[in-house]
């Protein structure tokens, strides 16, 4: 073989008459990074070119070209390689018959290119008839007549071939004339096709069965719009409802936040409204059934300053049930959702909102603001006196409007009362006194008129139907449903201001006081219990926060099975206290007002949204937190975590476990009468990549009416790599207004062995003994593809719900899926939580 340096024969030529020389830039170049080898070596002083033929190996900074023939021109930088062309550039392999690659530019291009990258995903391997890329900086490969796949072996059973093709690596494929194969055998075709390497969308289809929907195809073709907009069109097919589809349009600049830059439409025919897999009874639900969803910001100032924008959350809907029919999950999570319009300025000290919320589908209650302006400033130091403000303002028009299903039966309730006081009237004019209405009900004949039985009507106007009643309760039924009928409303100025102090006392004692006063100020008051027009309640609140931090650390503590690598245990005892003085306004009807919950309610007058019941209290939150931690490399994995020493860059600290006990005191309950809440204990221990167990429990301790049971508690278990478990229980026992539940989950997958697998998920409601959710699947590893069939239940306490499951989903290369799987809750939870 022949080797030479281009530099070494350059210096030869001044022998040759007319022989042109590089320029010593250009020599200095060639010296330092070209070497070229080959069985035979040529030299065109006149051309420039450099040729070798033979086993040719040409070297140029971190590229290597191997091929049977190469011509170097170092007037141009080209490389022209010829016969099984290998070029191998940062690690980067293409291969081609004939490939042509510039030293200056790092541009390459040829024929029959064969190459791969890596990307999140994984690896995509592709060839091109044509092809050209930059491969200093690889920001784009554009290629004809090209295929490709994700199945690494010289037969792959999918590829996907497009008559023109643009790569954008760790960005984007764009493809156009674009067919799937499956094998050699092609299952479609589509025109155009914009693939994100970080999104599932393309093409995706879900089979399958269910109680509500019948026998269903759901079609999805996703497309990207220019750079900026991600497309999904639908079009689903349901043997009991009919033909429906739609389109979702979500924005690549907020693609990671759920609540801008999205639209939503979805349109059914649908064969079967009244149908419902809850069983209940439905009139008046119109065939032609929709939805129309849009989030979307508008920085006024231009994206650069952002100070200034515009939230657009509008969801119009055609009824309460389409949610519940055609998008379960959306009716689980967020059944009646907000129309708003915000108008938002912010800066590091303050935000100010000038909002506009109103009802745009009638059948549901909501709460409207036509305005309301707040400004909510944020916590920030005043000057240099060590101490800090926080506060907010809010002004507006609110007001309660009632949905049409909501105002039907509050009518028809009315209805009943005014029937059960004219018995009463009636027996008053025959006897001179109302009697009893019990026997009224049952002596008089009419009561056929309503459907009602004796304890029916009783139960509809809003009585005990097990208790004896008269006029006096039934008119306070009826008063209190001319008052529901009226619709609350009232102008609202509301404002908190609070200044806090934080102080760290002998190097280890850290105190935080804090005293704030305000105003809520209403008129133009309507509705409520009593006649009130306007009214003022002053506000003022004190608190402190007491903590302090003890430590100890054990250097030589380690245990690789249990996860420790040292250990330190910090304890923080703690306390707050906080003492609000604010008086209940008699009569208000309350539109920001506290709702049911199993969790306590925030001491931090800030943090507390319930403006209208804002109440008098004294409490004091007494806890203790216990933090263990151990040092952990981040960058290790299941398969091989290891420890580090401490010096180790990519070491850093990890939580092993902790538990936070509090309890709150109360002098006053501004809820109940209670002189104590429950115990709370939230634990948590995550030793290892494979273990993880928490538990949040609270329990009565001081035996008041309105304390509580509540355990919520799982383990997530791997106890070895073929076998996933996890196990839940959530238990909740005499809340004063939530039922008893004692709900068991479980989700088990096991892997077979290299080709097959098993899952199932279970859900349990041991209170009443019903197997709310459970499904089964098996899953075929197809090389490339994960396969997976089986079959759900859900029980829905009067409906049963079936249906099959059956999904197809690359396991390495998900930009390019068809996921395949219908499952609507593949979590396995029943949705009631």
């Amino acid at each position: 073989m022949r080797t030479f340096r281009l530099l070494a024969l350059t210096f030869a030529m001044p022998f040759m008459a007319g022989a042109q020389l590089p320029t010593d830039s250009l020599l200095s170049s060639l010296e330092s990074n070209v070497d070229i080898e080959g069985l035979e070596t040529s030299f065109d002083p006149e051309t420039g070119i450099a040729s070798a033929k033979g086993n040719v190996h040409i070297k140029y900074g971190d590229t290597e070209i191997k091929g049977q023939e190469a011509d170097y021109n170092y007037n141009t930088g080209d490389v022209i390689a010829r016969g099984s062309v290998t070029v191998v550039k940062a690690g980067v392999i293409y291969q081609g018959e004939r490939i042509v690659y510039n030293t200056k530019t790092n541009d390459l291009h040829g024929a029959d290119i064969r190459s791969g990258m890596m990307h999140k995903g994984g690896q995509l391997f592709y060839e091109m008839d044509s092809f050209e890329t930059e491969t200093k900086y690889v920001e784009r490969v554009d290629g004809e007549g090209a295929f490709f796949t994700t199945h690494d072996v010289a037969n792959p059973n999918y590829k996907v071939k497009a008559r023109k093709i643009t790569i954008y690596p760790d960005d984007r494929i764009v493809m156009k004339g674009v067919k799937v194969y499956a094998g050699n055998t092609p299952i479609f075709w589509l025109p155009y096709m914009s693939q994100p390497l970080d999104d599932e969308v393309g093409y995706t289809f879900s089979p399958g069965y269910g109680q509500n929907w019948g026998a269903f195809l759901l079609n999805q073709y996703g497309v990207i719009h220019g750079d900026h907009t991600l497309a999904k069109y639908h079009l689903d097919l349901r043997s009991a409802r009919g033909i429906a589809g739609g389109a979702d349009f979500i924005s690549m600049k907020h693609k990671d936040n759920p609540n801008i830059g999205r639209l939503k439409l979805y349109y059914a025919n649908d064969s079967d409204p009244l149908r419902s897999q809850a069983k209940e009874v439905r009139t008046d639900v119109d065939s032609s059934r929709y939805r129309i969803n849009f989030q979307h910001r508008i920085y006024i100032t231009g994206p650069a300053s952002r100070t200034w924008h515009l939230d657009f959350d509008i969801n119009k809907m055609s009824d309460e049930f389409f949610y519940e029919d055609f998008f379960m999950e959306e009716f689980r999570s967020n059944r009646e959702p907000d129309n708003q319009v915000s108008l938002v300025r912010t800066d590091p000290r303050y935000t100010a909102t000038l909002m506009a919320k109103f009802q745009l589908n009638d059948f549901y209650t909501t709460d409207t603001r036509l305005p309301e302006v707040a400004f909510d400033f944020t916590r920030s130091p005043i000057f240099n006196t060590g101490l800090f403000y926080q506060g907010n303002t809010s002004w507006g028009f609110l007001k309660e409007k009632l949905g049409s299903v909501e105002r039907l039966q509050a009518e028809n309730t009315m209805k009943s009362a005014k029937y059960a006081l004219g018995l009463l009237d009636k027996s008053a004019k025959e006897n001179g006194e109302d009697g009893d209405l019990d026997t009224l009900l049952d002596a008089d004949k009419i009561n056929r008129d309503f459907d009602f039985d004796n304890t029916g009507l009783k139960r509809t106007v809003g009585l005990d139907p097990a208790a004896r009643f008269g006029r006096d309760e039934v008119e306070q039924s009826l008063a209190l449903l001319q008052t529901q009928l009226s619709e609350n409303s009232f102008q609202r100025i509301h404002s908190y201001h609070e200044v806090l102090m934080p102080k760290t006392l002998f190097g280890w004692l850290n105190l935080v006081p804090r005293i704030g006063g305000g105003v809520t100020h209403y008129s133009s008051v309507e509705g409520g219990d009593l006649d009130l027009s306007s009214d003022t309640r002053p506000i003022f609140h004190a608190g402190m926060d007491v903590s302090f931090k003890l430590t100890k650390t054990w250097e030589d503590v380690s245990n690789p099975g249990l996860g420790l690598n040292g250990l330190k245990h910090t304890i923080q005892p703690y306390i707050n206290y906080s003492y609000l003085n604010a008086d209940e306004i008699e009569g208000l009807p309350a539109i920001d007002q506290m709702v049911p919950t199993t969790r306590p309610r925030p001491l931090d007058v800030p943090m507390w949204t319930a403006i209208d019941d804002l109440r008098s209290w004294n409490i004091a939150r007494v806890g203790v937190r216990n933090l263990l931690q151990t040092r952990r490399d981040y960058t290790s994995t299941y398969q091989d975590w290891q420890f580090r020493t401490a010096d180790d860059s990519n070491v850093q600290t990890y939580s092993w476990a902790g538990l936070n006990t509090y309890v709150d005191v109360f002098m006053d309950d501004p809820e109940f009468d209670r002189s104590m809440g429950n115990l709370y204990n939230e634990l948590f221990w995550s030793p290892v990549p494979w273990i993880r167990f928490w538990a949040d429990t609270q329990l009565p301790i001081a035996g008041d009416d309105a304390n509580f049971t509540e355990a919520n508690y799982g383990i997530t278990y791997r106890p070895i790599r073929a076998l996933s478990l996890s196990l839940g229980h959530q238990f909740l026992s005499d809340h004063p207004f939530f039922p008893d539940s004692s709900l068991v989950y479980s989700r088990i997958y096991a892997r077979l062995n290299e080709n097959w697998g098993l899952s199932a998920n279970h859900v349990y409601e041991l209170d009443d003994g019903t197997l709310e959710y459970q499904s089964y699947a098996l899953h075929r590893d197809l090389s490339s593809w994960v396969a997976s069939i089986g079959a759900l239940v859900r029980d829905n306490r009067g409906a049963t719900d079936y249906g099959l499951i059956f999904s197809m989903t690359l396991k390495e290369f998900p930009q390019v899926s068809l996921p395949l799987d219908m499952d609507p809750n593949p979590t396995g939870r029943g949705g009631n939580r």
